[in-house]
């Protein structure tokens, strides 16, 4: 029996994006899957377009924008409820190759141990340049780093292995997972989310692999204004040390203070490479580790 796949796409004022994606999605080669849009309170008439567009494509609409991790966790449930096998979370702002669900799948069937997969995922505008094939992330320092990141693909990430954090733009998780790990902390909001995601998977015994032959390429982040926006280095802050608190705190509360002083220095650092306005971004550093330490979460209205 060939098992079912639910694709879940959330928009969030981005119809233009999500036509093209699904456009893409319909024709995905796979023989037993299935795509539902979530709209996470769009204000720009995306739920009306989209039905227009899309009449025979199941849309959740919800009343407010609750992020990437809420988003996704009500397409998630809408999915298994369902009987969905595996649930496919892909972001509007992609297109992806006809057979990407297919290798996905193939990978998944061959060792129960895998719960999470991730896709190679390209420059949407530089089609053989590379974003994602696999990633990093130390729970030591927080810092977090696409392997491959803007190299152009020869083939020297084609292999098939175990990777230390998936990318949330277009990866693909099982039932089994959902079930003994739960689903995406929406607490989180937007980033990092997956980051944890994929450390309480393995707590829980399963595998996250990357699967080079899953090929999607990618708008790079156009909902929060990508990298070099103030927003992204607010839930990156916040978000990297609700991380590290949560999956690997250490012993004594004077260590964690001071891995938190290196993160939020790195971040700092970091302002200098990623193009955000220094005054702005070291405005946005501090409110995130303010709320960190005010226990603050989920959507921050700046």
């Amino acid at each position: 029996m060939v098992p079912q796949v639910f694709i879940v796409v959330v928009n969030w004022n981005g119809y233009k994006d999500t036509i093209e994606c699904i456009e893409s999605l319909q024709k995905v080669t796979y023989s037993n899957c299935e795509i539902a849009i979530v709209d996470n309170g769009s204000t720009d008439g995306s739920p009306e377009i989209l039905k227009e567009k899309f009449p025979h494509i199941p849309l959740i609409q919800i009343k407010e924008n609750l992020g990437y991790a809420g988003g996704n966790n009500v397409g998630i449930k809408w999915a298994l409820e369902r009987g969905a096998d595996y649930v496919v979370l892909l972001n509007n702002d992609t297109i992806v190759d006809e057979n990407f669900i297919i290798e996905l799948v193939k990978v998944a069937e061959n060792d129960t141990r895998i719960g999470m997969l991730t896709s190679k995922v390209y420059f949407y505008d530089k089609p053989d340049v590379l974003w994602f094939a696999g990633g990093k992330f130390s729970l030591k320092t927080g810092w977090s780093r696409h392997i491959g990141y803007n190299e152009k693909d020869i083939g020297q990430y084609d292999e098939v292995k175990e990777t230390e954090r998936p990318c949330g733009c277009a990866m693909m998780v099982t039932r089994r997972l959902c079930e003994k790990a739960g689903l995406i902390k929406e607490e989180y909001f937007c980033y990092c989310e997956e980051v944890d995601w994929s450390i309480r998977a393995k707590k829980a015994g399963f595998k996250v692999v990357y699967v080079p032959q899953s090929k999607v390429w990618h708008k790079v982040s156009k909902s929060t204004g990508g990298p070099k926006s103030t927003n992204y280095i607010y839930y990156a802050v916040r978000n990297t040390l609700k991380c590290l608190k949560s999956n690997a705190p250490y012993k004594y509360g004077f260590q964690n203070f001071f891995r938190n002083l290196l993160v939020v220095s790195l971040y700092t650092l970091s302002l200098f490479t990623m193009g955000i306005p220094k005054r702005e971004g070291l405005k946005r550093i501090y409110q995130g580790t303010r709320d960190y330490y005010l226990g603050k979460f989920g959507k921050q209205s700046f």
